[in-house]
């Protein structure tokens, strides 16, 4: 089924993110109890701070094209893709999320997806629920980019506000490009369609949590340990954010890289970013940098924990998952 056809069905891609449930199997219908896997998380001490990664669950794609390297000889995508021993008749992406507990504040990168993707993911308060958390005593919540997989965790289903106490932030960039009168997607890869639904739900929930939502700036240091930065082309104000403590620091780079070919073909994009041409300078910059700095990276989508490095060969980049024995605890 091509694109034409999928829009003609009806099921066209979503937030930027995923088709409608029924071309990726998401069902609208929740599974019975015991269906519903509860992912352990993964403490990660870094300095004096205590950092947990969650799984909010995954993302499942029953075809890897067009949605990434949509201008891309398939040949030479099975040939890749073979080359990184991954499947290439199907793609999973994991949906990783940061907790930082800084003293009494609880600080969460994101709210997950909520109830928008069926069975598949939705798992971040059961997440929580591990480490007897509940959502009231999450203190802030810095939304890195308003994508569904990322704010869709902040109302439920009745439209309710799920973590009532917390405070939230995003980059004025960011917030000012949904809410501008005509957000553009003149850049992007991807559809009409899927650009409109964005703008409509990222509209609808900024809106719901206004008066708890403060704006920051690139470089300005958050909470004495979290710093943002501006790596666009996923979105006008995508951010990213260096997690500082005692010397030590985890760049967290979201959604600059949803798969591990966007590594080695940083320039084969996606649909689902923006500014496509500026989304690819945006991955060339971080792989440099990060390989020459051996920086350590945290990733939401790549492979559980989402933790690794960016390295370099003769002839071009590799993702490099971060090594660890300890299946609940890491201290870096």
């Amino acid at each position: 089924m091509n694109r034409r056809e999928l829009l003609k069905s009806g099921l066209w891609t979503i937030g930027g993110l995923l088709p409608i449930a029924g071309i990726l199997g998401f069902k609208t219908k929740r599974a019975p109890q015991e269906n519903q896997g509860v992912y352990p998380s993964l403490k990660v001490l870094l300095g004096s701070l205590e950092i947990f990664i969650l799984s909010d669950g995954i993302i499942s794609l029953p075809a890897i094209q067009p949605i990434f390297a949509p201008m891309i000889d398939k040949s030479a995508v099975d040939k890749e893709l073979d080359d990184l021993h991954a499947p290439i008749d199907k793609i999973e992406a994991g949906i990783n999320i940061m907790l930082v507990r800084k003293g009494e504040r609880l600080i969460l990168f994101d709210a997950g997806s909520g109830h928008h993707f069926g069975n598949n993911g939705g798992r971040l308060l059961k997440s929580l629920e591990t480490l007897n958390i509940k959502p009231e005593q999450i203190t802030d919540i810095i939304i890195t980019h308003a994508h569904i997989d990322h704010i869709g965790g902040i109302l439920n289903e009745q439209n309710k506000v799920v973590f009532s106490k917390a405070d939230y932030y995003i980059a004025k960039k960011e917030y000012d490009f949904w809410m501008a009168e005509n957000p553009d997607f003149s850049k992007s890869k991807g559809d009409r369609a899927s650009a409109d639904f964005n703008i409509s739900f990222a509209r609808k929930t900024l809106s719901m949590i206004v008066e708890h939502l403060h704006f920051f700036d690139y470089g300005q240091t958050l909470f004495s340990c979290i710093v943002p930065e501006l790596a666009e082309g996923h979105t006008e104000g995508h951010t990213i954010f260096d997690i500082q403590s005692d010397g030590k620091y985890i760049k967290h780079i979201v959604d600059t890289f949803h798969t591990s070919f966007l590594v080695s073909k940083p320039e084969w994009g996606t649909e689902w970013d923006s500014d496509f041409n500026k989304a690819v300078e945006t991955r060339k910059i971080i792989m440099e940098e990060g390989a020459k700095k051996k920086t350590l990276f945290m990733s939401c989508h790549l492979s559980w924990p989402g933790l690794g490095y960016i390295d370099k060969t003769q002839e071009n980049y590799l993702w490099s998952s971060y090594p660890y024995s300890n299946p609940v605890s890491i201290t870096i």
